[in-house]
């Protein structure tokens, strides 16, 4: 059954239920403040009367008259302020001996048929058989030897304070659920109002394909959660729009790599089958298409790499290397197809370069670097590897005399596939995935990297952090 109720209540829109919660809480604020006022009101009244009586039974002590050895009032002829206050038919005074003989009235006190105990202060007293209740208040009559000579005992209804309190609580009865229906309705309002954006969001993310990211909340209130919220949204849809633009950037230009040589080796296949040949011509044939074959594994090994790298499952196996060594390897490693492009080749590399990394991304990062270097370079240029180390950093420099990157280029140079236009026949082997798997390694190992260009010269700055030991 709770579980039912639960459920139900799920079902109900969250307005409603910030209504509902708005108005219960409403509704005990406001019953707490009713009784406290109540109460308030209640003590502030008793104490009137209390106030009342003792100021009445103060004067009539003051004027206690010795009449033949009895104690009598004042006359009412005399005016005093008791006097007239006993010729309320709610109100009555009776002097009282030691032994507790009535000696004179005031009032009608036969109205109050229980008068208590003469006990000095205030009680509050039922008339059997009657909803009316009487306060009293009794106080002794001292003499100036300060012995008790009697009691003076004052009574006042309490029907004016009970009708008070009960128009009183009448007034709560019908205040209260009248401004409960006016909170209702403004917290339905504002809580409507409040979640607007809310539907908002909720209609364009339903209208939002992946084939379509334009969709925007354009929400143009004030800066508040609701606001942060719909902002937040729309630069997440403008991430996820780029993403998609770049994934399906991505898979077009793969599925153009990775076309041209399929479609090479597929026509060479069938051309080699079309007709029965020598053992010879079979062999160059299989020679032709091994270029091809690297290229595709080239490119698939690229691939594999940049989506282990967005997966985060890139293998990773840092150790204690001498950078410097690992640079001069890579240099005579690159020395031949320098000299087979008729290239100079030189470094600049510290010989002590202490640092902790992947020894073969590492490797895979400069190779790459200096890879596109030698073949950007025209005969008789030169390739200059460099090394500069300080207190915080460890600068790896490439330079090359080639013709340089146009400068609309430069801000897409480390781009998946991006390769300057006149190089999209590929015609040097290149798959526009090595800047970009390059910039993937610096950033793993905590670096970045920086390119400058112009006319004659390239630059390639690989910036790492030097590591403390």
């Amino acid at each position: 059954m709770i579980e039912f109720i639960r459920k139900q209540a799920q079902r109900v829109p969250i307005r409603v239920r910030l209504t509902l919660w708005y108005v219960l809480v409403m509704a005990i604020t406001l019953i707490i403040a009713g009784s406290y006022l109540l109460i308030r009101f209640q003590n502030s009244l008793t104490n009137s009367i209390d106030s009342a009586l003792q100021i009445a039974v103060s004067q009539s002590i003051t004027a206690i008259q010795d009449e033949d050895g009895s104690l009598a009032f004042q006359d009412a002829d005399s005016g005093s302020n008791y006097v007239q206050q006993a010729n309320n038919p709610k109100f009555a005074m009776r002097l009282l001996s030691l032994q507790g003989a009535i000696l004179d009235t005031l009032g009608p006190t036969g109205n109050v048929s229980v008068w208590g105990p003469t006990e000095p202060g205030y009680k509050t007293l039922s008339i059997p058989g009657d909803d009316e209740q009487w306060r009293v208040f009794s106080q002794p009559i001292l003499t100036s030897d300060n012995s008790n000579a009697g009691w003076v005992q004052a009574a006042q209804s309490l029907n004016t304070v009970t009708d008070t309190l009960q128009d009183f609580r009448d007034q709560l009865l019908w205040v209260i659920p009248f401004v409960l229906l006016l909170a209702g309705l403004g917290g339905y309002f504002l809580a409507d109002r409040t979640l607007r954006p809310i539907d908002q969001i909720t209609r364009t993310a339903a209208e939002i394909e992946a084939s379509d990211l334009s969709q925007r909340i354009g929400y143009h209130g004030p800066a508040d959660e609701i606001g942060r919220l719909a902002e937040t949204f729309d630069r997440m849809l403008e991430r996820l729009k780029t993403a998609f633009e770049r994934e399906r950037r991505f898979t077009g230009d793969a599925a153009h790599e990775l076309r041209t040589p399929l479609t090479v080796l597929k026509g060479q296949i069938e051309v080699t089958l079309s007709k029965p040949r020598r053992g010879q011509e079979y062999r160059i044939t299989l020679q032709d298409l091994s270029p091809q074959v690297e290229r595709l594994i080239r490119l698939s090994n690229a691939l594999l790499f940049l989506s282990k790298s967005d997966q985060k499952q890139l293998s990773w196996e840092p150790e204690k290397i001498n950078l410097g060594e690992l640079l001069n390897l890579i240099v005579e490693q690159m020395q031949p197809l320098a000299s087979e492009n008729r290239l100079t080749l030189n470094s600049e590399i510290s010989p002590d370069i202490p640092f902790t990394g992947d020894k073969d991304h590492l490797i895979r990062l400069f190779l790459n670097l200096l890879d596109n270097a030698v073949k950007y370079t025209p005969a008789g240029g030169e390739v200059m590897l460099q090394t500069r180390v300080d207190k915080a950093e460890i600068q790896v420099v490439v330079r090359n005399d080639g013709p340089g990157i146009p400068k609309e280029h430069l801000g897409d140079i480390f781009d998946r596939f991006h390769r300057v236009d006149s190089d999209r026949s590929s015609e040097t082997g290149g798959t526009g995935l090595g800047l970009a798997i390059s910039r993937e390694i610096a950033h793993m190992h905590g670096g970045h990297i920086e390119v400058q260009s112009q006319p004659g010269r390239t630059v390639f700055s690989v910036h790492l952090l030097v590591q403390q030991s």
